[in-house]
């Protein structure tokens, strides 16, 4: 066989401008398909475990995907305030300069660090694929998982509130 041109490159090369917005999509889609994966193992794992194992079982596997990225972000880091380890965070971790994962910081007189979630696409995903509030909520946890195992390379204190009902944004993360 012959080798071919793919069908996938473009016949020019696309304006940096339509390339940028290209690939802001495709990472966006990226993470919704991210939220697609995770319903699917804890759907498949609750059918066949009960819903509270495949929580655990999910959330353990999120949790140590989230340790293994929070090694590699705060490797090198091994002190810093909380908003030093925010922005580090935020620099590294944050596609597209912040805009995917949409949200606020917010400083307190202590020295303590939110960073509010306005905006999550696998949220965004569960609910354009009708998935109940419940499931929702369940689904939060459990991708929440990635950050406390993410921050537990940090070198500050972190907790965090995932999505409930009710509530608008996502997740709310803290650093202290």
């Amino acid at each position: 066989m012959r080798p071919v041109r793919s069908p996938a490159l473009p016949e020019a090369e696309p304006a940096p401008a339509e390339r940028a917005e290209r690939l802001a999509r495709e990472v966006d889609a990226a993470f919704a398909a991210r939220g697609r994966v995770y319903w699917h193992m804890y759907a498949t794992l609750r059918e066949a475990l009960g819903a509270e194992e495949a929580e655990r079982l999910v959330s353990a596997a999120v949790e140590a995907h989230g340790r293994a990225g929070g090694e590699r972000i705060f490797a090198g880091l091994r002190e810093g305030t909380p908003m030093e380890v925010a922005a580090h965070f935020l620099r590294i971790a944050s596609p597209d300069w912040g805009r995917l994962f949409a949200h606020e910081v917010r400083q307190g007189e202590d020295g303590r660090v939110e960073i509010r979630v306005l905006r999550c696409p696998l949220k965004d995903a569960w609910i354009a694929d009708g998935r109940s509030e419940a499931e929702i909520e369940t689904l939060c946890r459990i991708a929440g998982r990635a950050d406390w195992g993410c921050f537990s390379a940090a070198p500050c204190r972190f907790e965090a509130e995932t999505w409930t009902p009710g509530r608008s944004g996502c997740c709310v993360l803290k650093l202290g």
